[in-house]
């Protein structure tokens, strides 16, 4: 169950639950939980995917499911059931807390993870223009955090850019890569950055993974 403990409020989750005519799939966000006895989600908003009142009340099953963003890359999934619909004095549901989970690696390579400061700089002119953290890495790309103060309305995704990354001996590792995904949380952005193949060297790049991946 450590995986349900990697869930933190405002976490979007997608919701299955079954109604008399069909089966309905939505999103939602993750509330809190308590314990081991329940776990609280936000109800689901019915302007955007229409009444629920025949799919989510008490005692009606539910299965829930997450992307686990950590060095491994998971969707998770589990059943349970509805234990109270709660409107006041906000709208919530409460579900039990399951017994099993299942989960599926969407990773071919698992990640290292770190907390490598890294500078992400325009292709053009390798000039910097945000201070952001490593939070995972491969060879294949990585995940970085920034702090919001620091983004403000800044559209990375798609987007292609230099990561400049202090290595040992005065050396600073250059990667090229580009932005494919896009989180965020109360406090920060989390950028997906897929390293562009044939643009940058094998040795470099196998040389700073080295380095980030030595324990202390």
């Amino acid at each position: 169950m450590r995986k349900l403990r990697s869930l933190r409020p405002g976490m979007s989750l997608d919701v299955q639950v079954k109604s008399p005519t069909a089966a309905k799939r939505v999103r939602t966000e993750f509330v809190g939980m308590d314990g081991t006895r329940c776990l609280i989600l936000r109800y689901p908003d019915e302007s955007k995917w229409g009444s629920l009142k025949d799919a989510i009340y008490a005692d009606n099953s539910i299965i829930v499911r997450f992307i686990l963003e950590d060095e491994t890359g998971e969707v998770i999934a589990f059943k349970s059931r509805v234990l109270l619909v709660a409107t006041r004095p906000t709208h919530i549901v409460f579900i039990s807390f399951p017994v099993a989970i299942q989960n599926q690696g969407l990773r071919a390579e698992k990640r290292t993870t770190t907390r490598t400061p890294v500078q992400l700089a325009t292709i053009d002119t390798g000039k910097p223009f945000l201070r952001a953290m490593i939070l995972d890495i491969s060879s294949k790309g990585c995940r970085v955090g920034v702090k919001k103060e620091q983004t403000g309305s800044l559209k990375l995704v798609g987007k292609q850019l230099m990561l400049k990354i202090a290595g040992g001996a005065e050396i600073e590792h250059s990667i090229k890569g580009k932005v494919v995904n896009h989180k965020t949380d109360d406090v920060s952005n989390f950028y997906g950055i897929q390293f562009v193949e044939g643009d940058n060297d094998p040795d470099q790049l196998n040389q700073l993974l080295a380095e980030i991946s030595i324990e202390f």
